[in-house]
């Protein structure tokens, strides 16, 4: 099982991931630091409200009342929580409430305050704070959220009676504060996420005019690779993608117009020697026909002559396929029979083939594709195969004769010119094959080496090729 891939392929995604992912983090850590950093202001702001709230309403709190206080004393409690509700009316408290140090409720003004006497459970959290009131300081608890859903926070101060603490009052306010800090913090995600779209698309801006030039040398690499060299090298370089790209462009230009030069003085080589060769090949074909009419009667002579003959034909074939290789004719597109040519090059090849679907009609060169199928059907039936089938699938055609196969130790070589296994092989018939696929836009490929039954893949695009 192929492991997962977390890096983009393309050089442009990864330039796009190697800037978002620290822009992001960055945006994430800065809109997180500064929602943290407002909501410390925020809570310190409203615990030391809440604490100055509970040390002034100590100071108005009957000290002596408190003092003097026990559980069951109705009176006295009544008359605390009557002032403790003015507290929470004049100051807009939730609620305000006197407690010991150890957390039992002494008088509340919530409506569901617990027992004089009784641990009030709501302290159990508070009890660091309690604690730090008994040394005498006025304090403010942790921010805590209610059954309402709602943000909390107390504030606590002593009450002393005649030097000695007699008890804690506290308040407990809503930090209301606190949805508009919701709301800022919504607004700076919002924010960050605006920003890191906007980052996100000047980078792709960036990255895509950094990586187009590169992109289109590439293609020219391809081009190049595949031989077609009457294109120059084009590309539009931009600020982006510097300097160096339009050297590498230049450079290539300047590969590309050599190995065209080169390119053409070896086609010129070739066609000169096949020519050379070609005219006295015709001279002594003429005379082996002369010497055939002289040695009528002499049938050991005839069979001497008629194996001179079949070299010179083997020799003639050689120069007609070192001819068709060197030449580079322009590919003339059009729509061509494929089953009309299928017919034709198996009469010729000797080997029977049929087309699927008859009517096919396939946009290429009708000169050119058939000689590339007289080349496949006739390499087939030299393996060995008595049938070629052929399919039409989209824009490609598949070859398949029932012969052995190419074995897979020679299948990466098969399309190399001048690479043949027969004895008598030029090596020229599939690369020939292959460069007018390329010549047309397309490919050819052997689908299963190593398989019996040879498989070939010609595609053919219906779009122009570019002349070679």
């Amino acid at each position: 099982m192929r492991a997962m891939r977390l890096t983009p392929r393309s050089l442009r995604g990864r330039m796009a991931l190697a800037f978002l992912t620290p822009a992001a983090a960055f945006l994430a850590a800065l809109i997180g630091l500064a929602f943290f950093a407002a909501r410390a202001t925020l809570e310190d702001e409203v615990g030391a409200r809440l604490a100055g709230t509970a040390a002034a309403s100590a100071a108005l709190v009957p000290t002596g009342l408190v003092a003097r206080f026990q559980p069951g004393q109705e009176r006295t409690h009544a008359n605390l929580v009557a002032r403790l509700q003015k507290v929470v009316e004049s100051t807009g408290v939730r609620r305000a409430f006197i407690t010991t140090l150890d957390g039992r409720s002494l008088a509340d003004t919530a409506a569901d305050a617990p027992t004089p006497g009784e641990p009030d459970r709501d302290l159990a959290q508070d009890r660091y704070e309690l604690t730090r009131v008994g040394l005498g300081e006025t304090v403010s608890s942790v921010l805590y959220e209610g059954r309402d859903g709602v943000r909390y926070k107390r504030g606590f101060a002593p009450i002393h009676h005649e030097g000695a603490l007699v008890g804690v009052l506290g308040v407990e306010g809503s930090a209301a504060s606190y949805g508009g800090l919701d709301r800022l913090r919504t607004y700076m995600l919002g924010l960050g996420a605006v920003a890191l779209a906007a980052l996100a698309g000047m980078i792709l801006a960036f990255s895509r005019a950094l990586t187009a030039p590169i992109r289109s040398l590439a293609g020219a690499a391809q081009r190049i690779g595949a031989g077609a060299l009457d294109e120059p090298v084009r590309v539009e370089t931009s600020d982006a993608a510097g300097e160096e790209v339009a050297v590498l462009a230049r450079t290539m230009e300047e590969m590309r117009d050599a190995l065209l030069r080169r390119d053409r003085e070896l086609q010129m080589m070739l066609g000169g020697i096949a020519h050379e060769v070609r005219n006295p090949l015709g001279g002594m074909e003429l005379f082996a026909g002369l010497l055939r009419e002289d040695l009528a009667e002499q049938p050991e002579q005839l069979a001497l002559l008629a194996r001179i003959e079949g070299e010179l034909g083997n020799l003639k074939r050689v120069v007609e396929e070192f001819l068709a290789y060197a030449r580079r004719a322009p590919v003339e597109k059009d729509a061509v029979s494929l089953a009309e040519i299928l017919f034709e090059v198996a009469m010729l090849a000797g080997i029977d083939a049929a087309c699927d679907p008859q009517d096919a009609v396939v946009a290429a060169d009708r000169d050119q594709l058939r000689r590339l199928l007289l080349n496949l059907l006739r390499n087939a039936r030299q393996a060995g195969a008595t049938r070629v089938d052929v399919r039409v699938e989209g824009d490609a055609v598949v070859i398949r004769d029932d012969g052995p196969g190419i074995p897979a130790e020679t299948a990466d070589r098969i399309f190399d010119a001048f690479f043949t296994t027969r004895e008598k092989g030029t090596g020229l018939g599939l690369a020939l094959c292959r460069r007018i696929a390329l010549a047309h836009g397309g490919a050819l490929a052997l689908e299963n080496p190593g398989e019996a039954g040879a498989r070939f893949r010609l595609v053919l695009p219906a779009r122009p090729a570019r002349q070679t």
